[in-house]
């Protein structure tokens, strides 16, 4: 039995950390960390892990090239 929580433990650590890495703190789990006052709700840009800024970035690309792509055929 101690060893099923064991590895629920180390899965959700696993989890809650690549969840951080990806969000950041205020953006984590739905921003509950903020709800809960251990991050603040405002986010500079640098603060923002990679990729987050990478996963953002590439939604802009893909939205400008599909109006791109909307404006030629019209």
């Amino acid at each position: 039995m101690g060893r099923i929580f064991g590895v629920l433990f180390i899965v959700l650590a696993v989890w809650t950390g690549v969840e951080i890495y990806d969000e950041g703190m205020s953006g984590a789990f739905g921003g509950a960390f903020v709800r809960l006052g251990l991050a603040d709700a405002q986010v500079e840009l640098e603060d923002v892990p990679v990729a987050g800024r990478a996963a953002r970035r590439l939604n802009e690309l893909y939205q400008e090239s599909g109006d791109r792509v909307d404006r030629q055929a019209e």
